[in-house]
């Protein structure tokens, strides 16, 4: 007899299993192959940066800052790779690297928080006590973005250039649009 209840109450469930299918709503129909998204990593954004800031040894600089890698959305972090032109009253700097952050789809980027890490080179001009004309100076560089706010802290070696001294620390403040 205790065998039989365990079995017997297995039989009446089957009988009762598809009433409950029918008053479960049918799942939805799988997507087409084209409508899909596809796989994580396999898609790449870009976007385009624009920004101005106060930068040492350059002073007022413009800059051009170009991402590639994974979509970027709100609340999950993006890695993807930089490159950034910089471009000012007294020399010039490229950069290249990995950023990772939040960002939020807005007309005016970066909408979020970012961290960067990047090679640089550095290249001076027009210097008015000429100290650091004609040098270049490569080393690495860190940016903090907050909301459109940017702050930057590196350190280059000249590798190039007749003055000056045999390196400096590069930083900057500024937008971010």
């Amino acid at each position: 007899m205790k065998r039989f209840l365990p079995a017997a109450a297995l039989w009446l469930l089957s009988l009762t299993a598809p009433a409950f299918a029918q008053e479960v709503s049918p799942a939805a129909p799988a997507p087409s192959p084209a409508a899909s998204p596809s796989a994580k990593g396999s898609k790449t954004d870009s976007d385009l940066t624009l920004g101005l800031a106060w930068h040492g040894p350059t002073h007022l600089t413009g800059s051009a800052t170009f991402m590639w890698g994974e979509p970027k959305m709100l609340v999950a972090w993006s890695p993807a790779k930089l490159i950034q032109v910089r471009a000012g009253a007294r020399g010039g700097q490229v950069g290249l690297g990995l950023v990772a952050g939040v960002f939020e789809e807005q007309p005016f980027k970066p909408s979020g928080i970012a961290v960067t890490l990047k090679a640089i080179a550095v290249r001076t001009w027009r210097d008015p006590d000429e100290t650091l004309n004609g040098n270049t100076y490569a080393g690495m560089e860190s940016d903090i973005v907050l909301l459109g706010i940017r702050g930057s802290l590196g350190y280059a070696w000249k590798v190039a250039g007749k003055s000056g001294g045999g390196g400096r620390f590069v930083w900057s403040i500024g937008l971010g649009l």
